[in-house]
């Protein structure tokens, strides 16, 4: 993947991040289907709480920093990282504002700036996705958690029917349609570039266990019903259909319908 390419996303699109993409389950309308949050949430869900001592979580792909009060809320020192300078930004200013004081820079998931076994738990969510290879990221998971730390990763899932439709429509469709009608208003056309990929989670986990750590937890998440653009032109029905889906199959082994995968795991 090209690295100037997903740090240009990101930056272009932090202030989307801080605004439009997360919504408290209990705040989202009837026909309103906020699926980070989903992730979000269950994520929260799998992190540890320690009462005393000093213990350091880690923020890989911060974003614009929603989750670094609930690190400190659930009793660490709170680290975080993220490509892009505009996240980093947002997500100081989350810090500030929910008075966390946490060290938030510029950081690179597959070299981290951190001594060997210096995290409790590592968070990373919706990173993996934007890597060439998994290994120099789990290799850097493996170094920098302590004996017994904990890591948490999300990733897109390959086999949810919505994410092959919608990579293949992308690429061969919605881009042919494009291209038939930019230079009718004087646009030169488009190349489909992709930015990220997918995973099979049963490989995911071999790779894991491959590298000695324990599985601990699993789950699915973002639950879509119609192939693109249809999500779009029925989204109420979708977003119902949805959030049904989440209550009714997250913890199940049912992973065609769900956008992503999330493995909590111990070294």
């Amino acid at each position: 993947m090209d690295k100037k390419i997903i740090h240009d996303h990101f930056s272009t699109t932090a202030q989307f991040w801080r605004d439009r993409v997360y919504k408290s389950q209990n705040q989202q309308g009837v026909f309103e289907y906020f699926d980070k949050q989903y992730r979000f949430d269950y994520v929260t869900e799998m992190i540890p709480s320690e009462n005393s001592g000093l213990f350091r979580a880690l923020d890989v792909g911060c974003g614009a920093g929603q989750m670094i009060p609930i690190l400190a809320t659930k009793g660490y020192e709170v680290h975080a990282i993220d490509v892009s300078q505009e996240m980093v930004d947002l997500a100081k200013n989350e810090a500030d504002r929910s008075n966390v004081n946490a060290e938030i820079n510029i950081g690179d998931c597959e070299g981290l700036d951190y001594p060997d076994n210096y995290f409790d738990v590592y968070v990373a969510m919706g990173v993996i996705e934007y890597l060439d290879d998994d290994l120099p990221m789990l290799k850097e998971i493996e170094r920098v958690l302590k004996p017994s730390g904990v890591a948490i990763v999300t990733m897109r899932n390959i086999l949810s029917l919505h994410v092959r439709w919608r990579t293949f429509y992308r690429k061969y469709v919605n881009i042919f349609l494009k291209n038939l009608i930019r230079p009718l208003i004087g646009k030169p056309t488009q190349t489909y570039i992709a930015i990220s990929k997918e995973h099979y989670p049963k490989k995911f986990r071999e790779e894991i266990k491959k590298l000695q750590f324990s599985i601990l937890d699993d789950r699915y998440a973002h639950f879509y019903l119609f192939p693109e653009p249809l999500n779009k032109l029925l989204f109420p029905l979708e977003a119902m259909v949805g959030k049904k889906l989440e209550k009714c199959f997250s913890r199940k082994n049912v992973p065609f319908f769900a956008s992503t995968y999330i493995l909590k795991f111990r070294k």
